[in-house]
């Protein structure tokens, strides 16, 4: 390493350590953003494939109407997988 960049270094250093724990926050802030975004999603497709398992039981459709019994409990898995999601990789707890 020369003089020249030994000396900008060293008069720079908190600078370009500083500029790169910036760029590590954002690097964590954005992974967890997009780790809650397909959580989020795994969240809704089991809650799709969960209602068209109960419509199937039912020998119905996919997109039937069910029972307010059946549909509560299926939308409590819902709630139930998204609060974890939330809980898991959001920042404000």
């Amino acid at each position: 390493m020369s003089e020249q960049s030994k000396g900008f270094f060293a008069a720079n250093w908190f600078k370009l350590f500083f500029v790169a724990l910036s760029i590590l926050v954002v690097g964590i802030y954005f992974s967890r953003e997009s780790d809650l975004d397909g959580c989020l999603e795994n969240a809704t497709k089991n809650y799709q494939t969960d209602w068209a398992f109960q419509c199937k039981q039912a020998k119905q459709e996919a997109t039937c109407s069910l029972p307010r019994l059946v549909a509560e409990g299926v939308e409590k898995d819902r709630d139930r997988r998204a609060e974890l999601c939330l809980k898991r990789y959001s920042f404000s707890r």
